[in-house]
């Protein structure tokens, strides 16, 4: 017992120096100096103010966000339907805690009713927000909300409008509702600082005929793992100038987990996890199974989707990497058994079939 103990003291220590390391790197790379998403997206400045008119405000139902604000979203180029049709596909058990954002643009993308796409990205900043309201594009953020007598949760807002003068945007709340009538107002700052808790992403819905239009606000964020390059500068600022800043590590872990930078990823999560974060974050966001997942600390994988099923059993995601550290150990039966759990919870977890399929025909191949 005294020789595991050592072990486990060693380990914790070598991760440690290890994050002091890069810390140091940092300061030395000169990361103090100010991040590149600083650089405004393509095209003309946008002007000074904004307003999308013709957004079908949605209050959502029960534990319904997402497909809420999804509905919302769509409503601009004439989506008709109720929060219910996208909530049917993307959470097809109500009680289910997470719609992520590339769940949600892929119902948009698949669905044949209307000449609409939509994309995400981490790393967004006010000045994207800004010129797609200006071009007439919806955008959905996903930020952290604290909820009274609750506690932090997660949550998406459709952001409506902005102001530069007064440093203002309006958001269409699903449960909050819309204020006066013109949307819920936040200062840039304010709006910013719950938008970090999930690594500044957010969902862009446009029409087929404006892909290019979209292309050119984004500039070079049009590429995914350029814009996670970005997100991940910020983070290692923002964590620099704050070595207690917990966010911005779990940041920096979820862009480098994005870059699939596993190793480096899985030392931001440890230091996120000492700095403490709010248990429910892990309803929402799974870059610490995948980073632990692929540097081999199957373990921990373990006894993050433990701890997450002691607060609710209803994340199918923590059945997906339950499974697939019994696929990377050979327990296949048990594999199997996981990644049916979670397709009982949602059909539609295209990775968990897939891994599925993996095992069954044997064929599939653990993290080198």
């Amino acid at each position: 017992m005294d020789h595991v103990l050592v072990a486990s003291r060693r380990k914790r220590l070598s991760r440690r120096v290890g994050l002091l390391v890069v810390i140091a790197a940092w300061l030395f790379a000169g990361w103090m100096a100010a991040p590149a998403l600083a650089q405004d997206g393509g095209g003309a400045a946008p002007p000074e103010s904004a307003r999308l008119d013709g957004v079908r405000h949605v209050y959502q139902t029960w534990n319904n966000c997402g497909p809420a604000n999804l509905t919302m979203g769509m409503s601009y180029y004439g989506w008709g339907y109720g929060q219910q049709v996208a909530g049917n596909f993307l959470k097809p058990n109500p009680e289910d805690k997470n719609v992520s954002p590339g769940q949600m643009a892929a119902f948009v993308n698949q669905q044949t009713e209307l000449p609409i796409r939509a994309l995400w990205r981490y790393g967004g900043n006010i000045d994207l927000i800004k010129r797609f309201l200006a071009a007439g594009f919806p955008v959905i953020a996903e930020s952290g909300y604290d909820v009274e007598d609750l506690g932090w949760m997660g949550h998406y807002e459709t952001v409506v409008a902005y102001d530069d003068p007064s440093q203002t945007v309006w958001v269409y709340d699903s449960y909050l509702g819309i204020g006066s009538g013109y949307g819920r107002t936040y200062s840039y700052d304010e709006f910013d600082s719950w938008w970090r808790h999930f690594n500044r992403a957010y969902i862009v819905i446009f029409p087929l005929d404006r892909e290019q239009d979209v292309r050119d606000i984004l500039g070079p964020h049009v590429d995914p793992l350029y814009a996670a390059e970005q997100a991940l500068a910020v983070a290692r600022q923002e964590a620099a100038q704050d070595q207690t800043d917990g966010w911005a590590w779990f940041n920096a872990g979820t862009s480098a987990t994005k870059l699939q930078r596993y190793h480096d990823a899985a030392i931001y999560f440890d230091e996120a996890f000492r700095q403490g974060l709010p248990y429910r974050l892990l309803w929402y966001e799974f870059g610490p199974f995948e980073a632990y997942y692929h540097v081999g600390r199957y373990d921990d994988v373990l006894t993050l989707a433990e701890n997450t099923e002691a607060t609710t059993a209803y994340v199918e995601e923590t059945r997906y990497w339950r499974g697939m550290v019994y696929a990377a150990l050979g327990q296949s039966q048990d594999a199997i058994a996981q990644f049916d759990e979670a397709l009982s919870f949602n059909r539609n977890f295209v990775e968990a079939q897939q891994a599925r399929d993996q095992v069954q025909n044997g064929v599939f191949v653990p993290p080198a």
